[in-house]
């Protein structure tokens, strides 16, 4: 379809549809009710369905009308953007973005200053949330979650992948005699965390490193279970249990010897924190600072140096 008129009618026909009347977009258009109802009819004409349903005293979308008019509304927004990305550089403006609750709090936070100092006239958002955002529904630019990376319709880029290894306090460690010595973990209090592990079974991630280590499944006396790491990592802070640590979360415990990996082997676990965003982002400057930034910060992220035997 190459009417060059075709912008024209469009605009018409979302005044009209906004005051739902054509005497009053007439008027915000300068123009007459008449000229109105016929570009209306001449765009309906052009797309081959109909716009508007013609009642007594007022107007009605038909179903194909609300549907153009939200197509229309999106795109005309997103070209309003463009051209304030442009007339800004796009290095200022709010970046909202939808995160997982440990990773931002253990990850990002401690690096955020730095994206401050490097992008000063951008504003961020950050919305806390264990399961991934529909773009659809919800006003998010980028989202980083911890999950499997088979996301539809989006960009989908893993910035990384984590590794399971059991963690405890040094204290812990020596008062159960775990250091290497991994059947003492029957006699041990497990802490387990079902944060992003959508509706997995809470054990999964204790089980995944048990197979993946050739340890035969230990039933500890006591169990505790949480829903957010957080609060698992607080209660092994507090020489209460021994955890399934995800490596890049616990990376500066392990550095600052508050946790320590009594045995040493960690496996794959099968998740990833992955950046996601609508395709039509990735060009943007603002959203592309963002992502350089992210994966600058990964450049210089190492795991600590005492976990030595991946399998």
């Amino acid at each position: 379809m190459h009417n060059p008129a075709l912008l024209d009618l469009l605009h018409t026909f979302k005044m009209a549809a906004q005051f739902m009347s054509f005497t009053k977009a007439g008027e915000a258009l300068h123009m007459t009710q008449a000229a109105v109802s016929h570009r209306i009819k001449r765009l309906e004409e052009e797309l081959g369905f109909k716009l508007f349903i013609r009642l007594t005293r007022k107007l009605k979308l038909t179903k194909e009308g609300e549907q153009l008019l939200v197509t229309l509304t999106d795109s005309l927004l997103r070209i309003e953007e463009e051209i304030e990305d442009i007339r800004r550089n796009d290095l200022r403006g709010l970046l909202y973005i939808g995160i997982s609750p440990t990773f931002a709090q253990l990850w990002v936070m401690p690096k955020l200053a730095r994206f401050q100092q490097a992008y000063p006239a951008l504003s961020l958002r950050l919305r806390i949330k264990a399961s991934a955002l529909d773009f659809r529904y919800e006003p998010v630019d980028l989202g980083i979650y911890y999950g499997r990376s088979d996301y539809r319709g989006v960009v989908v880029d893993t910035l990384l992948s984590e590794q399971l290894v059991p963690v405890c306090t040094p204290e812990y460690a020596e008062r159960h005699q775990l250091y290497d010595n991994p059947e003492r973990l029957s006699q041990c209090l497990l802490l387990h965390c079902s944060e992003c592990l959508d509706h997995a079974d809470p054990r999964a991630e204790w089980q995944q490193w048990q197979q993946g280590v050739g340890i035969l499944s230990s039933k500890s006396c006591t169990e505790y279970f949480f829903n957010h790491y957080h609060m698992t990592l607080q209660a092994t802070l507090q020489h209460m249990g021994i955890a399934m640590g995800r490596l890049h979360l616990v990376a500066d415990y392990l550095a600052s010897g508050a946790l320590v990996t009594p045995i040493q082997q960690h496996v794959p676990a099968g998740l990833d924190y992955t950046l996601i965003y609508p395709r039509e982002h990735g060009a943007r400057p603002r959203y592309q600072a963002f992502i350089r930034w992210l994966h600058d910060e990964i450049m210089h992220h190492t795991f600590p140096s005492d976990v030595v035997s991946p399998l």
